[in-house]
């Protein structure tokens, strides 16, 4: 269904048509067609003025959700009683001290350059190419910023939302025109599922070239629309400092995303005096940003928790500015937590009231306390297929309260009885405010008792008495050597769930993993993208051999830049998340899954150490247990980047485990590759 305006509270799922694109002189628009979904919601900003100027609609979802469902109460927030912040207002920029005159001509790769200074930024992930040199060379005249050189777009793209996941900062990465900028696709899409605030400016050919199949010409804006929160082609070199400060602020507010700043070549080159006091025209994004929620909205969400009996708080990425709040909450109700994926570490893994992960890999404990809960409060999360698996009987039992920042995750894949659109932080700053001015107490000790009872019957296990290295007792022992003290990044598969069971996470963006796309070679370069972003932070990728070897030139780049990264492969040969699905749906059949030397499978093939070698990177491998916490401690005590192959079999299988689609009472809690299902 199109809609004339670019309001998203309705239809979630349909798709918006709206025109985007700004530039031109003198006022002009140009204007392309773009088609957002509906999930975008406030996500999407008016790209012109006669968009932004309408006044938006009310929010027409209370009445579809009424009609659909009558128990179903849905609060839209708004200003109201509660001194509670807001999203922070586009300000006037700051006094900065640039290294022009006022009145003097400069590229529009130094204005592009100096926007990014301007914005606070000190480090960009860019690689070069024909049509984004001006932006180098504008780069060498900066004293601000550094470029982190990656040998790979994609090793760069990722980088930069490593960069983002651990500092909360909005990440940069610059890529030239065609291929350049193609290869950002896959880390775009990867920000814009787990909401990650990035900014990622491409080189594009001249104007006069553009639509002509030119060299390197790819239609950028068009290829990354449905992947991104928003993106611009500029065709005056005027609107760079306007278009750039709209970009990192649509970046980071509301639900985060990644935006995409498209800039010709020849714009690059034009000279002009910049004006950087120009106001951004977000007007309709800024009246869709949530507001501070009601009182009465808090009230009837204590109201349930005082009802109930079993809650459980749900959370995820969403609470990762709210850590404190959170733990606040917690503090002050008694009740247990369980995260997702994107949620590990918003709440202390060591407190006795974390359940840990939930889902298809979480523990048993987790997913019991979501079938069996009165209350689910669901703080910062989309209902992932991964995590409700069978939505019918996902908290089956439970009224549901789902606080978003986006509202068009409000009821998309699960509905809630009670539904707040709002920021999770001044929610529970309210909530939490409103506990402690009426001296309100809950007693859940009978249901934490009977949580910690599944908790002893049902803890993570693997088997301990061979003479193999288990891939769990790996990462256990890396938590015990580092004390926890370690950002964790990875790459995708087995190996990624067992860092996430296995490695227990005290603080937020502690743990940086693709999560909604699931991107293999993603674990090296997040973790350069982290080393950059917390130096003196000691940084380990837990990778699998698989994925490892999709983005492995970036061992070039953390030998060059001296970045302590360290590398733990557990090196099982195979693609070992397909083969445990082989082993449990298709009888064993290999299908492909085997990355090693079909011809020598004796050897490990390939050889990590001489790729390391050839870097100038130092390594290990490790095969008996008995030599395993030695190689760890040695990984970690050697000064620069560190490559430790585990040697780990394949037939070890990621347990609990519930089949996709299936419920709580499908879980698998026993058996490996060495037997026939």
């Amino acid at each position: 269904m199109a809609l004339p305006t670019l309001h998203a509270s309705c239809n979630h799922g349909a798709s918006l048509h709206t025109k985007h694109i700004v530039s031109g002189g003198h006022d002009r628009i140009y204007l392309l067609e773009s088609s957002f979904l509906a999930r975008q919601s406030f996500r999407c900003t008016s790209g012109t003025q006669r968009l932004s100027a309408e006044k938006p609609r009310k929010s027409f979802s209370r009445i579809a959700w009424a009609a659909a469902e009558t128990d179903i109460f849905t609060a839209t927030a708004d200003f109201q009683e509660l001194e509670i912040p807001s999203f922070p207002r586009p300000t006037p920029p700051q006094s900065f001290k640039s290294r022009f005159a006022d009145d003097q001509p400069r590229k529009g790769s130094d204005i592009l350059v100096e926007a990014l200074e301007r914005e606070g930024v000190t480090d960009v992930f860019a690689y070069p190419g024909g049509a984004s040199m001006e932006i180098h060379q504008a780069l060498t005249r900066s004293s601000s910023i550094r470029n982190v050189l990656c040998r790979h777009e994609q090793g760069e793209v990722f980088a930069a939302e490593g960069y983002a996941r651990a500092s909360g900062k909005v990440g940069v990465c610059i890529a030239t025109s065609g291929p350049g900028a193609t290869n950002l696709v896959t880390g775009l899409a990867d920000a814009m599922l787990d909401s990650i605030p990035m900014v990622a400016i491409t080189g594009q050919v001249p104007r006069r070239m553009i639509g002509t199949d030119a060299f390197q010409e790819t239609p950028i804006v068009e290829v990354t629309r449905s992947i991104t929160k928003h993106n611009y082609l500029i065709l005056n070199i005027e609107d760079i400092p306007r278009l750039i400060r709209e970009a990192f602020y649509l970046a980071s507010s509301g639900r985060p995303g990644p935006v995409l700043v498209d800039i010709p070549k020849d714009v690059q080159q034009q000279m002009s005096i910049p004006d950087w006091n120009q106001p951004m025209k977000l007007q309709g994004y800024l009246e869709r940003l949530p507001k501070p929620p009601q009182l009465s909205q808090l009230e009837q969400i204590l109201r349930l928790i005082s009802n109930s009996r079993r809650p459980v708080v749900y959370c995820g990425g969403g609470c990762m500015n709210s850590s404190k709040e959170l733990r606040e909450f917690i503090d002050l109700t008694g009740i247990p937590v369980t995260t997702t994926l994107m949620g590990l570490g918003v709440f202390p893994s060591s407190d006795e009231r974390c359940l840990h992960m939930l889902g298809m890999h979480g523990t048993v404990y987790a997913n019991y306390s979501v079938d069996k809960a009165d209350l689910l409060l669901a703080f910062g999360v989309r209902f992932d297929d991964r995590v409700t698996g069978k939505l019918e009987t996902f908290a089956s039992r439970a009224s549901i309260v789902h606080i978003d920042v986006d509202s068009a995750e409000i009821g998309k894949n699960k509905q809630p009885h009670v539904s707040l659109c709002a920021d999770i932080q001044p929610a529970l700053v309210g909530i939490n405010h409103l506990i402690k001015s009426r001296n309100l107490s809950f007693d859940f000790s009978a249901w934490m008792k009977e949580l910690n009872e599944q908790k002893l019957k049902w803890p993570l296990n693997y088997p301990k008495d061979e003479d193999f290295i288990c891939p769990q007792q790996a990462i256990e022992l890396l938590h015990e050597v580092t004390q926890g003290n370690a950002i964790i990044t990875t790459g995708v598969g087995q190996h990624q769930m067992w860092a996430a069971q296995w490695f227990k996470y005290d603080k937020p963006r502690q743990w940086l993993s693709s999560g909604g796309l699931g991107a293999m070679g993603f674990g090296l370069p997040a973790a350069l993208g982290a080393a950059v972003a917390n130096p003196g932070v000691p940084v380990v990728d837990i990778d699998g051999d698989g994925s490892f070897l999709m983005n492995i030139q970036e061992l070039a780049t953390i030998y060059v830049e001296q970045l302590p990264v360290k590398i733990m492969i557990l090196n099982n040969q195979h693609l070992g998340m397909v083969v445990q699905w082989e082993d449990r749906f298709y009888k064993g059949n290999r299908a492909h899954t085997y990355l090693g030397d079909p011809r020598n499978e004796e050897t490990i093939f390939p050889d990590f150490l001489k790729m390391a070698e050839g870097c100038k990177v130092p390594s290990a491998r490790v095969v008996k247990k008995s030599d395993l916490r030695k190689a760890i401690e040695l990984m970690l005590e050697t000064p620069g980047p560190y490559l430790l192959d585990v040697i780990v079999p394949h037939q070890e299988h990621v347990l609990p485990m519930i089949p996709s689609g299936g419920s709580f009472n499908d879980i698998i809690t026993e058996g490996d590759g060495r037997r026939i299902y």
